[in-house]
């Protein structure tokens, strides 16, 4: 493992039917949409736990205790945790808050941007590490699909449009007015529309 002194927090809703990528199973149907959450999932860990660069842990919504979360813990070397909070930004800050208290640095990802490679997740890491406060990689439609910290900031996780094509902007804003360091990356597609499900599914030759 490179780095013990860090922790990267996989944020994942279980693959449940109905409850995962709604807005694509009004396109692809139900099934298809939560096969792609379980695909996702695993997809991930695979990638991390295979990169060896630090500790894993997987954020679990609703509980840890769904089967299919059960079954990561058993097919790969990661912690399971719950999930605490309101909302997502309460969420992502309490995840981040409780890992600080143990790791140096702390990553926060979803299981939706697929093309997030191991180069991308150290380039952050190493960032952190060379003392910038805060790295990112932005989201082709305006979010972000990684955040990295050493700090948590709750200013970062407050009064954002989570799920809008804003959240990328009003982040950045967040950290002019509090004059924190970040650095940004190449931004990454991630996975909300259907255009998105078809570039997914041709790269994995699914299609």
């Amino acid at each position: 493992m490179l780095y013990d002194d860090s922790v990267i927090l996989l944020y994942a809703k279980a693959p449940v039917e109905g409850k995962v990528n709604t807005r694509l199973a009004a396109d692809i149907g139900v099934p298809a949409a939560t096969r792609l959450q379980y695909d996702l999932i695993h997809h991930r860990l695979s990638m991390l736990t295979k990169a060896n660069l630090c500790d894993v842990h997987l954020m679990c919504a609703p509980s840890q205790q769904d089967e299919n979360f059960i079954q990561c813990k058993k097919q790969y070397p990661i912690t399971l945790l719950d999930q605490s909070g309101d909302c997502l930004g309460e969420r992502m800050f309490n995840g981040v808050a409780s890992a600080l208290q143990r790791y140096r640095y702390c990553i926060v990802i979803g299981t939706d941007a697929p093309a997030l490679d191991e180069v991308r997740v150290k380039q952050a890491i190493e960032a952190l590490h060379a003392g910038t406060d805060v790295a990112i990689v932005p989201a082709e439609d305006g979010g972000y699909v990684l955040i990295a910290m050493q700090q948590a900031h709750r200013f970062l996780f407050q009064k954002i449009s989570w799920g809008s094509a804003e959240v990328m902007s009003q982040t950045r804003d967040r950290l002019n007015e509090n004059n924190v360091s970040y650095e940004e990356f190449a931004s990454c597609w991630d996975i909300d529309r259907l255009e998105d499900y078809q570039r997914y599914l041709a790269i994995e030759g699914k299609g």
